[in-house]
C-alpha cells in the first residue's frame, strides 16, 4: 500500500502499512486481528468525555476535571485539547491541523456528591496517565464503576448522619440529652429521607422537607417537656442540609477563573439554603401555635474535656464523611484534618478575643494546605478531605440565619455577613491549597533535580531556556545553547 491511507481505514490500516513497510517477519507480527497500536481520535474523546462527565456528576471541582481531561488526551497520544467544564457541561475538542477537528460535549443533569465513585475515577486517571492503562482498560474501568456496590454497607449509611450531628451538637457546647435528642431527630427522618432520594422530586423540595421534619420534631421535644437546649439540636439536625460544599467550590472556582461555574455553585448554595429557610419557617409557624419559638444555636452552655471535644469533632466530621461517600481508606484522615481544624478554630478565637472571621480564615487554610498534603500522601483528591473537614466551621448557616431575619435590614446584613464567612472559608481554603501544591511543584521541578545533578557530578543545570548561566568555575552570559556549547570546553557536564 503506497497510497495515501483513508481516514475510515482507520490505526489497523496503519498498523499494517507499518509493517509491509518493514518486511514480512514484521508483517507476520502484526497481523490484522492485533489490537491497534494507536487508538481512533474519536474513541479516545469519547472515554475521556465519559470520565469528566463521571467526576463532575460526582462532584469534582471543574478546574481538576479539565487537568484531568487533558493529561488523559497527552497519555493516549492525541497532544494538546481544548477542555470546558461548567456547572452543567463538559465539552472536549481536538484540532487535527489539515483535517477536520473533532467535538464532543456531554450535558450533566444529574449531580449528587459521591466521593466513592470519584475516588475510582481519579485513580483511573491516575493510572492511564502513567501508562499502565490501555484504553480498552479504562473502557472496562468505566464499565466497573457504573456498576460498582454502595461504598458502606446500608446500616453504616442509616447512622452516618445521626452520628454527625451527635458529635456536632457536642462541639457547639450541648450536653449529653441535646446530643441524643439530636441523635433521634436524625434517625426519626432518615427513612423518609432515604426514600424521597428515590424518586424524581427536585433536591428544593426534598431539603425543604428535611429541615421542615427536623424542626417539628424538636418543637415537638421541647413541647413534650424534655430538657433539652432546642437551638442546639436544631442546629446540630440542619448541619447536613447545609450548602457548605456548593459554597467552598463556588468560591474555589471563581479563585481559579470558573467564573461560570463558581456563579452557579453560589446559585445552588443561595436556593439550597432558600430551601432550608423555608422548611424552618413553616416548622416555627407550627411550633409557634404551641408557644415554641425555634432559634439558630451554635453556644451552647456545656463545658467539656479537650479531649471530648476532639473526639465529637472526629465523630462529626467522620460521619459527614461516610454520608459523602468519602472511601473507607480515607475516613480517618478525614476526620483528623476536621477535628485539627476545629482545634485551630478554638484556640484561634480564644487567642483573638472572639474574632470569628480571623479563626474560621485561619481554620480554613490549614484544611486546604492539609487537604493537598494529605492527599499528595495518600495519592488520593483533596476533596475527600476538605469537604468534611469543613463542616464544624458551618459554611452556610449565617446564609439560613439571613434569611430567617425579621426584618429587611436584618436580612441584608445578615447576607452580606454569609458572603463574608463564605469567602473567609473558600478563600481560605483555596490559599493553603495552591501554597502546598507551589512548594510541591518547585521542589519537583526544581529542588531534587537540582540535588540530583549536584549529587552526580553536574555543575550546571538548566532548569528551561536561560539567558544566564551559574555554576562551576564562574558564571556567563550565554544563552542556553551556547552554553551547552562551551560547557564541555571547561571540562564541564550539562544537563537539562
Amino acid at each position: 500500500m503506497n497510497g495515501p491511507i483513508e481516514p475510515a481505514a482507520g490505526a489497523q490500516a496503519v498498523a499494517r502499512e507499518a509493517a509491509a513497510r518493514e518486511g514480512p517477519a514484521a508483517a507476520r507480527e502484526a497481523p490484522a486481528g492485533a489490537p491497534d497500536a494507536a487508538p481512533e481520535p474519536a474513541r479516545v474523546l469519547r472515554v475521556i468525555l465519559r470520565v469528566a462527565v463521571g467526576m463532575l456528576g460526582s462532584g469534582a471541582p471543574t478546574d481538576d476535571i479539565e487537568h484531568d481531561m487533558r493529561s488523559l488526551a497527552r497519555a493516549f497520544g492525541l497532544g494538546p485539547v481544548q477542555a470546558a467544564v461548567n456547572f452543567s457541561m463538559v465539552s472536549i475538542s481536538l484540532d487535527r491541523g489539515d483535517r477536520p477537528p473533532i467535538t464532543a460535549f456531554h450535558f450533566v443533569r444529574d449531580r449528587t456528591v459521591d466521593f466513592d465513585r470519584l475516588a475510582a475515577l481519579s485513580q483511573l486517571v491516575g493510572r492511564a496517565r502513567t501508562g499502565a492503562l490501555t484504553l480498552d482498560d479504562v473502557e472496562a474501568g468505566l464499565a466497573e464503576v457504573d456498576a460498582g456496590r454502595p461504598a458502606y454497607r446500608a446500616v453504616t449509611t442509616f447512622l452516618a448522619p445521626a452520628m454527625s450531628a451527635l458529635g456536632s451538637t457536642i462541639i457547639f457546647g450541648g450536653n449529653a440529652l441535646d446530643a441524643l435528642a439530636t441523635l433521634a431527630v436524625a434517625v426519626a427522618i432518615q427513612p423518609a429521607l432515604i426514600a424521597l432520594d428515590r424518586t424524581s422530586l427536585p433536591p428544593f423540595f426534598r431539603v425543604a422537607f428535611g429541615a421542615g421534619a427536623s424542626a417539628t420534631l424538636v418543637a415537638i421535644l421541647v413541647v413534650l417537656g424534655v430538657g433539652i437546649d432546642g437551638g442546639l439540636v436544631l442546629t446540630g439536625s440542619l448541619l447536613r442540609f447545609l450548602p457548605g460544599y456548593a459554597l467552598v467550590s463556588g468560591f474555589r472556582d471563581l479563585v481559579s477563573g470558573s467564573i461560570v461555574s463558581g456563579t452557579a455553585r453560589l446559585a445552588e448554595a443561595l436556593v439550597t439554603g432558600a430551601a432550608i429557610a423555608g422548611g424552618l419557617a413553616l416548622a416555627s409557624r407550627f411550633a409557634a401555635v404551641f408557644g415554641v419559638q425555634l432559634l439558630l444555636d451554635v453556644e451552647g452552655p456545656a463545658s467539656w474535656t479537650p479531649v471530648v471535644l476532639v473526639v465529637a469533632a472526629l465523630l462529626a466530621v467522620g460521619g459527614f464523611a461516610i454520608q459523602l461517600g468519602v472511601p473507607r481508606r480515607e475516613v480517618a484522615y478525614a476526620a483528623a484534618l476536621g477535628a485539627v481544624a476545629w482545634s485551630l478554630h478554638d484556640v484561634t478565637a480564644a487567642w483573638a478575643h472572639g474574632d470569628a472571621a480571623l479563626a474560621t480564615f485561619l481554620a480554613a487554610t490549614l484544611i486546604g494546605g492539609g487537604g493537598r498534603i494529605v492527599a499528595q500522601w495518600r495519592r488520593s483528591l483533596p476533596v475527600l478531605f476538605v469537604v468534611p473537614a469543613i463542616l464544624p466551621l458551618l459554611p452556610g448557616l449565617v446564609l439560613v440565619q439571613a434569611m430567617l431575619a425579621v426584618t429587611d435590614v436584618a436580612r441584608l446584613a445578615g447576607l452580606i455577613d454569609a458572603v463574608a464567612a463564605a469567602l473567609f472559608i473558600g478563600v481560605g481554603v483555596a490559599i493553603g491549597d495552591i501554597l502546598v501544591a507551589t512548594v510541591a511543584g518547585v521542589r519537583t521541578r526544581i529542588l531534587v533535580p537540582a540535588a540530583s545533578a549536584v549529587a552526580g557530578g553536574v555543575d550546571v543545570l538548566l532548569v528551561g531556556r536561560a539567558t544566564r548561566v551559574f555554576g562551576g568555575s564562574g558564571h556567563s552570559t550565554n544563552t542556553a545553547p551556547a552554553a551547552e556549547a562551551e560547557a564541555p570546553k571547561a571540562g564541564r557536564t550539562t544537563a537539562r
